[in-house]
Order: C-alpha cells, then structure tokens, then sequence
C-alpha cells in the first residue's frame, strides 16, 4: 500500500509477507517516482502506438515505427537514470559504501 500523504513514498508490507528486506518499510525516493512514472508514461504511449500500427499502412506505419522506436530509445535512458538514483540512494542510506561506483 502505498502512503501518498508523505513527501517520500511509502510502500508499507504486510507483517505477514517475506520479503528479503532489512526494514519492513520500502522507500521511494523522488526521483525514481518521478523516473518510474516517466516510464509509465513512455508505456503507455507505446501501447497506443502499438494499436495504431495494427490498421495503419505505408508511410503512416512506418512513422508510428519510427516513434516506437524513438520512445524505445527514451526507455532505455530512463531505465539507467533509474539504476544509478537506486545506486545513490543506497548509498545515501547506508546500504553501500560511500565509494560504490554510480554508473554513468
């Protein structure tokens, strides 16, 4: 479940799960939120792209493509934008030694 209330998401796990967590609490930091629903968003738009295609026809099909792969492209640097703010963030917390390489 998660606790919008917070500057800071909150997923919040049942007491009776077993998750390989040291903390029963999972933060969230801001920059993934606004990472993720990024990626949500390039998702999304693809799906649309994806139905379009089905009954588009020559160059209309090869600009919608052309736009599946460029928000291909976008994913990808998100999805590394969101591993090093995951990296930072452990860092930050503790989880990794301050000197853990964040890749560029």
């Amino acid at each position: 479940m998660v606790n919008a209330g917070k500057d800071l998401p909150v997923i919040q796990s049942e007491p009776d799960e077993e998750a390989p967590s040291c903390s029963p609490t999972i933060y969230v930091s801001n920059e993934e939120v606004w990472l993720l629903t990024e990626m949500r968003k390039l998702r999304e738009r693809s799906l649309e792209l994806k139905q379009q295609i089905r009954t588009a026809e020559g160059q209309d099909r090869s600009r919608l493509e052309s736009e599946i792969g460029e928000l291909r492209a976008k994913w990808k640097d998100l999805a590394a934008q969101r591993e090093r703010a995951f990296v930072r963030k452990m860092i930050m917390l503790g989880h990794l030694p301050p000197d853990h390489p964040v890749e560029s």
